[in-house]
């Protein structure tokens, strides 16, 4: 039985050297649950044995498509996944946001209140709370602003309205961006400016966050990436190698990585430090418009106007592996916390789930 012999890996490792003995061949067992539960348990070993056993096993080849959620009329442009790794929060053309239960597959409600499409969503730290980015201009004024509702999970009930770009890690401030070619951080609450920079060009139209709070990174119209101190309201550096616009952007947990898909269809790897790229990982044959990185920092997984997902790792720029089902692009991808689920949305307007059976 696939649960009991999960159960021993688990005790295994208490037995030093012959407890690994015994974990590194259940990756490779018949079942892909155990392989799985082996591969979770060694991914951050440092012995010598165990460093080589991953190098030779890649677990995203047992993904498959698990379920598919339909119930969106237009296309899903975001998707995120809350910190339990079990609920779904979707954003649509439909001008609609849903939540799902990733586990049963079922709508545990639908949230009406933005005019126009909702680009993009987000689900606070403490996992109650949640955000939406639409085009509609209900808060907009000039300068072509998205708005922002920010929503209770549970009920639905929409708390307030403001405008954004991004949400910090701490769940209680915002990025508010592209108005006058500025990027200003807001109390979620009081909607007090706390700090701004106003040093750009264009519009401001990506922006990623680091999990320190002061650190930046934001896109628009020059195919350059801008790194920036917040807190100082100081540019740190520019990252330059793209060689068209950027679509996406995302910061590993590590805070030093960043890695960034373009419409030039390539994913690039950067050290926000040294403002150096440290890889290019090619491979779509179309714009990438979506990246997440796993909470181990290890592993990439993009989307992309291909209709396929790739999942590919960090350290070596190397595809570990390609999800087709998608019959359109694939607009968000996201990572359940445990990086046992993969869930992206697609202009075929719906969401689907990524696994081992």
């Amino acid at each position: 039985v696939s649960a009991q012999r999960i159960l021993a890996l688990s005790g295994a490792l208490y037995y030093g050297e012959s407890g690994l003995d015994l974990v590194i061949p259940a990756l490779l067992d018949e079942s892909a649950q155990v392989m799985w539960a082996a591969y979770s348990l060694l991914r951050t070993r440092t012995e010598t044995k165990v460093k080589i056993a991953l190098q030779e096993f890649n677990p995203y080849q047992f993904f498959e498509c698990l379920c598919t959620f339909e119930g969106h009329s237009d296309c899903v442009s975001s998707v995120a996944i809350a910190p339990d790794g079990e609920t779904i929060v979707s954003g649509s053309g439909d001008m609609n946001i849903k939540v799902w239960n990733i586990l049963t597959g079922k709508c545990r409600g639908t949230f009406e209140g933005h005019l126009a499409s909702v680009d993009s969503v987000a689900i606070a730290p403490d996992g109650k709370t949640f955000v939406s980015a639409s085009r509609d201009n209900n808060f907009c004024g000039r300068g072509g602003l998205k708005s922002i509702n920010v929503w209770d999970i549970l009920t639905g009930k929409c708390q307030r309205s403001l405008q954004i770009l991004g949400i910090f890690p701490d769940g209680k401030t915002l990025i508010h961006g592209r108005q006058y070619k500025t990027i200003k951080a807001l109390d979620i609450e009081t909607r007090e400016c706390l700090r701004m920079v106003n040093k750009f060009l264009w519009d401001v139209y990506f922006v990623a966050i680091a999990p320190n709070d002061q650190t930046i990174v934001s896109s628009n119209d020059d195919n350059i990436l801008k790194v920036w101190d917040i807190e100082a309201g100081k540019w740190k550096g520019s990252l330059q190698g793209h060689s068209r616009r950027v679509y996406s952007l995302a910061i590993a947990l590590d805070g030093r990585t960043i890695v960034s898909g373009s419409k030039d269809n390539t994913i690039k790897v950067w050290d926000l430090v040294t403002c150096e790229c440290k890889g290019t990982l090619e491979g779509h044959s179309d714009y990438v418009l979506c990246i997440a990185i796993a909470t181990d920092g290890k592993t990439i997984v993009s989307g992309s106007k291909d209709n396929t997902i790739k999942v590919w790792d960090l350290e070596t720029c190397e595809c570990r592996g390609t999800l087709e089902g998608h019959l359109n692009a694939v607009s968000s991808v996201a990572i359940t916390p445990d990086g046992r689920t993969i869930v992206s949305g697609s202009y075929d307007n719906t969401i689907k789930v990524w696994g081992i059976r």
